[in-house]
């Protein structure tokens, strides 16, 4: 089993201009060969920046992708973020995310955010 992310809130906004949506901000910190398991961001949409080491990520059925030190990827709302993983065995990877969010999704905190396949979580449990 490869190591996870980590996954910390930096900020958490409600823009007056996008009433009932929150904007969050987020640092995403991947260990070598650390990956996340297929997941979608409750309705969000998403922007991220990689600042350290190189992501390697695939979108729905659209072909995998890598994005290294200052470069960007928008997950539209709805994506399912099928691989996500740092494409090194030997160096970090980081990357700040933004978060644009139904404020409902996040009322009673930040966990649906980060929704991981029910597959994923079912074979865990086995």
């Amino acid at each position: 089993r490869r190591p996870r992310e980590t996954f910390k809130i930096l900020a958490h906004h409600r823009p007056s201009n996008i009433l009932g949506k929150s904007l969050i901000v987020a640092m995403v910190d991947m260990e070598p060969n650390a990956a996340s398991p297929p997941h979608t961001h409750g309705g969000s949409a998403v922007v991220a920046c990689s600042i350290e080491g190189t992501v390697l990520n695939q979108m729905n059925s659209s072909a995998p992708f890598e994005v290294k030190k200052g470069g960007m990827w928008y997950e539209a709302p709805g994506c399912h973020h099928v691989r996500g993983e740092n494409a090194s065995k030997t160096e970090k990877a980081s990357f700040f995310a933004v978060f644009v969010v139904d404020d409902e999704v996040v009322k009673n905190g930040y966990e649906g955010l980060l929704v991981i396949d029910q597959a994923i979580i079912d074979s865990d449990a086995a």
